[in-house]
């Protein structure tokens, strides 16, 4: 039997057609400086792994320093924190898909590691990342470091998960003279806690390599979290939490996740500050399975409801959701940017959604470009299921043509003779759109059963959703897999794609459960 693989892909109800399948002439010449790296995932035991950190690049294929941060809840040692980069290096093929190796010197205990991740390049300053060993997988990106010495001051918006503990924990703050305060959701195995205040919390000045640390009040710990912070830029920070539970019997958990300013809007937020359409995407651990993902769009009346929208959702505990229709559903957005959604009835389980605004100008997805900003970090808040995302404004007309970096996290269940296997598992690779056929190639990474698997096939093909523009369904390939998979696509503008996998047969408790993101090669 074939193994059913799944890959994030995307289309629109607009596509044009040109002469771009010549990949772009990437290089390592074209990484140099220092790059934040964030990625999240799981180990071989079903245990969450994160890992953050800043690495310098010669411009040579050398990475010669810097320092990382990093979570496994199922090692002896589970909270490794700060620990030196000594060396490592990264290949860059023509196509924009590569190799990066960190030598990473362990002080606890004191160990020399190698840890080896699948890069493909977005653009300089921009990479897609998944963890390519034998023992983990994750999913995520490299950003070029273009401030170090920043520090999250003013309004700022965040959203953090742990899969282990099942706790999501999201909200805004305001950091000033080192003191923050503001307010947040939490969500632990489905007792989620609203809009409590977030009080007496402390931020550190980065270091040289743009590591910080701040804490901040959580309700379902009732206390203070610690936080390592890796700077991208002025207004964009990937965090990982330092005082989960290790062998010196401190107490916490394994989130990681990502936090964005808000610039001069920052205290002049309004409902109105969410008006026009906007594509979301957001995962995370629930009660049947391993983990949920849901993708969709919505246009607001910039007031209090969605006066359009559709959602697709896979949780594993209902047949996958298509297309459902969420027009009707009510919002609201303070002045400090912390806001709520709450979905009408559809169908599904993931209805109530924290948002957090960010700066107009950011982009969630590539903090260094210039295009695409503003939009909200998410979490999800409900009985059965926890989870972050994020929301992103949706331009008509976008299209789908050229060369792309994609990379996904998922989960799957499969039949194996009288039985079933399951596993946790994670991709990356470059794929040409040319009409509606889609090909290319990706590492792929099943670290519970097959193991790696770089330089796989992936073809397939995608139609547009006419009745949703903005929405399209594609079936895909990866290394002749059969039957192809199905995806649910929604495109942000020209450079973003977002994806939800809607394989699962709940009959057999069989399928795929996966999300992430297709961006285009520049």
């Amino acid at each position: 039997m074939k193994r059913s693989y799944l890959l994030i892909l995307a289309a629109i109800a607009t596509v044009s057609v040109c002469a771009c399948s010549s990949p772009k002439p990437f290089a390592v010449s074209n990484l140099k400086g220092t790059y934040t790296l964030y990625a999240n995932g799981s180990d071989s035991n079903f245990n969450p792994t994160s890992v953050v950190a800043s690495l310098t690049l010669d411009g040579k294929g050398n990475v010669t320093g810097g320092e990382q941060d990093f979570d496994d809840a199922g090692a002896t040692s589970p909270v490794a924190e700060n620990d030196s980069i000594s060396g490592g290096g990264i290949t860059i093929g023509t196509d924009g898909r590569g190799t990066l190796t960190l030598d990473v010197a362990a002080t606890s205990p004191s160990v020399l590691t190698t840890e080896t991740f699948s890069v493909v390049q977005v653009n300089t300053k921009h990479l897609l990342v998944t963890e390519f060993d034998s023992s983990l997988s994750s999913s995520g990106s490299m950003d070029l470091q273009t401030s170090p010495a920043s520090t999250p001051v003013g309004g700022n918006s965040f959203a953090v998960v742990d899969d282990w503990n099942a706790i999501a924990f999201g909200g805004v703050i305001t950091s000033a003279n080192g003191a923050v305060t503001g307010e947040g959701d939490d969500d632990q195995t489905g007792s989620p806690n609203y809009d409590f205040p977030i009080q007496g919390a402390v931020v550190s000045m980065p270091d040289s390599y743009g590591r910080g640390t701040i804490s901040m009040y959580d309700q379902t710990y009732n206390g203070n979290l610690q936080f390592a912070y890796y700077v991208v830029g002025p207004e964009a920070f990937r965090l990982i939490e330092t005082d989960g539970p290790s062998s010196q019997g401190n107490t916490g958990y394994f989130m990681a996740g990502s936090m964005f300013g808000q610039g001069s809007a920052a205290g002049a937020f309004s409902p109105s500050s969410l008006n026009g359409s906007f594509a979301f995407t957001q995962s995370g651990p629930e009660a049947y399975f391993y983990e949920f993902g849901i993708a969709g769009e919505f246009t607001t009346d910039g007031s209090a409801a969605f006066s359009s929208g559709v959602v697709d959702e896979n949780d594993a505990d209902v047949a996958p959701i298509l297309a459902a229709d969420i027009s009707g559903t009510s919002y609201i957005i303070s002045a400090d940017g912390y806001g709520f959604a709450t979905l009408p009835s559809y169908g599904g389980v993931l209805q109530n959604f924290g948002l957090y605004m960010v700066d107009p100008t950011i982009n969630i997805a590539d903090p260094n470009s210039t295009k695409g900003g503003g939009g909200a970090l998410m979490t999800d808040l409900d009985n059965n299921s926890l989870g972050i995302g994020f929301a992103v404004p949706q331009t008509a007309g976008a299209t789908f043509s050229g060369n792309y970096a994609f990379n996904q996290d998922g989960a799957y269940v499969v039949p194996s003779g009288n039985t079933t296997v399951g596993g946790l598992f994670d991709m990356a690779g470059r794929i040409v759109s040319k009409s509606s056929n889609l090909t290319g190639t990706a590492d792929y990474n099943d670290v519970d059963n097959s193991g790696l698997n770089p330089d796989v096939a992936v073809t397939g093909s995608f139609t547009a959703d006419n009745a949703n523009p903005g929405r399209s369904t594609a079936q895909i390939s990866v290394n002749g897999s059969t039957p192809a998979n199905n995806v649910s696509l929604y495109q942000a503008n020209d450079n973003l794609i977002l994806q939800v996998d809607t394989d699962w047969d709940t009959t057999n408790h069989i399928g795929t459960v996966a999300t992430g993101v297709i961006q285009k090669q520049q």
